[in-house]
Formats: C-alpha cells, structure tokens, sequence
C-alpha cells in the first residue's frame, strides 16, 4: 500500500509546531475533515508523546504532548512558551491597531480579510495611529527602520506571514487572510489569564499541555 501523502503532510506539519487550519493549510484541513483520517493521525501522534487537539474556537488543529512530566517536555514546553510570551505585547498592540482602522471592538478572527493598503490609508489620516504603528515598529518582533508608514506596515505585515498568523491572498497585491493561529494564541492568552503563578512551579501543568 502506497503511502498516503496528505498524511504525512498533516503529521510532518502537526510536529513542527504549525497551526492547521483552512485558511493556510486548506488541503491538510480538508484532510482532517474526515474522522477516519482524524484517527489515524491521532493513532500516529499517540506513538511519539503528542495528542491530537482543537484550538477553543474549534477552527484549528495542532498537537499538544500527552504526557508532561518529564523534565525534557517540561523544558520545551517552557521555552516555546517563553518564545511565545515574550512576543505578546507587540502582538496585543497589532491587534489594537487593526481595531483601529476598523472602528470596532472584535479582535481579528480565522477567515478576515485584512487589507495592508486600507489601514495605510486609515493610519495616514490619524496622527495618533501612525504613532501605534510607529511604536510597534520599535519591537523586536517588528523591528523596522523604516522611516515611513508605508514600509513599517510593510515590515509588520510581512513579519505575521513568517509567523504564520496571516496568509496572502494571491500572489500580487497587499491582501491577507487572517488564519487560524489567531485561535491558538487567544487560547494561549486565555492560559496566561487564568494562571497568573505562571512562573511558579505549577507552570507545567495538564492544560499547559493543551496548548503546546
């Protein structure tokens, strides 16, 4: 029997730390759409420490370990979360950009359609909002020196693609998809929320696990 390459896709993807969803990976969601093929994934993961979940808002798929007691999981789980952290703030202050530009109170969900020319156009009418975008660029995450705001949302869009929170709509032109890691980092701020001894020694817990 040949192998199937849909499910070596979704399990490669699915270790590597990637957030599935329709939006990025619309084939390998597609693929999970099936609960026979679920299993096997699933059945596939159970073998190497990892169990199979869905982001809160149920739009995604990723991997989580099942077993966190060891210290070696314990250490990966800390340092992808520390990774993650540590990027919050400027990630929160994007968020409250685009809200914005919007004029509304709704976070960015799976599935919105973000135009990088429509908040140029906004930010460039508002002084105050040139000073967020301006101010966001000063992160490391989105470090630019661009002294224009054309080529620091450039940079700030650019830098979510890499990360995987937004995916470009065809090959040409400045529109976005918003994708389904939006769902996994809101869970993730939800954890941080609920958990404010994050530091302490109760920070590998089993909903930790959850999430990573």
């Amino acid at each position: 029997m040949s192998a199937n390459p849909l499910f070596e896709q979704t399990v490669t993807a699915l270790l590597a730390g990637e957030i599935i969803c329709e939006y990025r990976y619309d084939s390998l969601y597609n693929y999970m759409t099936m609960p026979g093929n679920q299993q096997q994934v699933a059945a596939f993961l159970s073998q190497m420490n990892r169990v199979l979940r869905r982001t809160g808002s149920n739009d995604a798929w990723l991997c989580a370990f099942e077993d966190t007691t060891s210290k070696a999981v314990k250490d990966s789980i800390r340092n992808r979360f520390d990774e993650v952290a540590n990027n919050l703030e400027p990630l929160v202050h994007f968020l409250r950009l685009i809200m914005a530009t919007e004029g509304n109170e709704r976070p960015v969900s799976p599935g919105d359609s973000i135009s990088e020319g429509h908040i140029l156009e906004r930010i460039s009418s508002a002084p105050s909002l040139e000073s967020k975008l301006r101010s966001l660029t000063e992160s490391q995450y989105f470090k630019s020196r661009k002294p224009d705001s054309a080529g620091q949302l450039r940079v700030v869009m650019g830098n979510l693609e890499k990360a995987g929170y937004l995916k470009r709509k065809g090959t040409t032109g400045s529109l976005y998809l918003a994708t389904g890691k939006w769902s996994w980092l809101y869970d993730l701020m939800t954890f941080i929320q609920t958990h404010e001894g994050i530091a302490d020694s109760g920070f590998e817990d089993d909903q930790q696990g959850r999430i990573f």
